[in-house]
């Protein structure tokens, strides 16, 4: 068995400003600390590897977390590309584009933003992402440093939600949260383990 470790990036300056990021390479918020997020990790690991998102807020993530640790780098793990829509805010999208979140949203797994990728195209991706992750691991701690779109769309699968608006997991931006991988497949440990 395998435990996976699924944990957000550290703050951008586009999430403070609360712009959608998609695939867009922002880096991490210089101003970052990540001494305290060390405490839940070291709570939950050791961690035997760290595989990561290409983006940058993500691999400097993980970088200021293992400082000297080789990081493995998955193209599967990248946020969903927004298209369109990048850049925005949702209160700007609600005002330009009345309706267009909500028609989006009501398709449930099969949201996709106008240019961008859907839901179930990420969910495919990040899925293939973590079981090769595992192949050939047996008995180890895989930290995965993503995105919460990554991780909303995994743990809503794990947890069989439709991903509507009022019926889909509660996932909490600052948490680790924690799956078992084995020969029955992956499932859900521990979700919303809250970071300092």
């Amino acid at each position: 068995m395998n435990v996976i470790g699924l944990l957000r990036h550290g703050p951008t300056a586009w999430n403070r400003e609360k712009r959608i990021q998609g695939t867009t390479d922002i880096p991490l918020d210089p101003a970052f600390d990540p001494t305290p997020w060390l405490q839940v990790l070291n709570a939950h690991g050791p961690w035997d590897r760290v595989v990561t998102s290409p983006l940058a807020r993500a691999r400097e993530t993980a970088g200021l977390l293992f400082p000297g640790r080789e990081l493995e780098i998955s193209a599967g793990l990248m946020e969903q590309d927004w298209g369109e829509w990048t850049g925005m805010t949702v209160a700007r999208l609600r005002l330009d584009f009345p309706g267009s979140i909500e028609a989006q949203e009501a398709r449930a797994w099969d949201f996709t933003p106008p240019g961008g990728e859907s839901r179930r195209k990420v969910l495919d991706r990040a899925l293939a992402a973590i079981a090769e992750a595992v192949q050939g691991r047996d008995g180890e701690r895989i930290l995965v440093v993503t995105h919460l779109g990554v991780i909303k769309i995994v743990l809503n699968h794990l947890l069989g939600e439709p991903f509507l608006p009022g019926a889909s997991a509660a996932v909490a931006k600052r948490a680790l949260h924690l799956l078992a991988a084995d020969a029955a497949g992956l499932r859900i440990l521990q979700t919303n383990v809250r970071l300092p």
